[in-house]
């Protein structure tokens, strides 16, 4: 009785799911195609949780698609996923341009022509602000930033000490990524190597944003 009570339960709540999912998509008018482009998700795994062809999704997946809607992974199976109040998911949820550490380098110039129909790297995060960026961690950064890590870059907020920031030195051709330190009235940049020397921040040097958040790609 007791596993049969479970099996009704689970397929009660994954029918909420269904419903919940569908009625977030189109208060926030996307697609199947659309929530797996801005969430990340492969649109064939939205597909089957709409379809209820997939009963029991991830955890990782219910997860990304409550934070994009603006949501709780509870209310997103039980309850009301749009409480009164609530924030638009649409407006809410950015989807950000995964670019080089090249490209990065004049990043405004180069995200600002960037579009779904001429560019297919992006993530999803909480708003950031416009002209966010996302990199991803070079072999050379581990262990503090291992691979595969997505590093959330904004252009627009102003380095404080013990911020890591996106830097590009004049003679190279390519940014990399140091700890801003404040040392009296000097700047400093260290980098992620502890052996490795700091340098000062200086004319030749120019900060092209602030790390403020990192996830991992799997």
């Amino acid at each position: 009785m007791k596993t049969i009570h479970n099996l009704i339960e689970r397929s009660t709540e994954h029918n909420l799911l269904i419903h919940n999912l569908r009625a977030l998509m189109k208060k926030a008018d996307i697609n199947e195609a659309e929530l797996s482009r801005r969430t990340d998700i492969p649109q064939a795994t939205v597909h089957k949780i709409l379809t209820g062809k997939t009963e029991d999704p991830r955890a990782s997946t219910l997860k990304t698609l409550s934070d994009f809607f603006d949501t709780s992974i509870d209310e997103l199976l039980s309850g009301d996923p749009v409480p009164t109040g609530a924030k638009n998911p649409a407006a809410s949820a950015q989807s950000i341009p995964v670019i080089s550490w090249n490209e990065c380098i004049h990043s405004i110039q180069f995200t600002s022509n960037l579009a779904p129909n001429n560019w297919d790297k992006w993530v999803v995060s909480e708003f950031l602000s416009k002209q966010a960026y996302a990199l991803c961690s070079k072999p050379s950064m581990a262990p503090r930033f291992p691979k595969d890590t997505v590093l959330f870059i904004d252009p627009d907020t102003a380095p404080k000490d013990g911020d890591h920031i996106i830097v590009h030195y004049s003679d190279t051709t390519e940014a990399t990524i140091r700890e801003f330190s404040i040392d009296g009235p000097t700047r400093l940049l260290l980098p992620l190597n502890p052996n490795a020397e700091p340098t000062k921040l200086d004319a030749n040097v120019r900060i092209l944003g602030v790390l403020v958040k990192t996830s991992f790609s799997y």
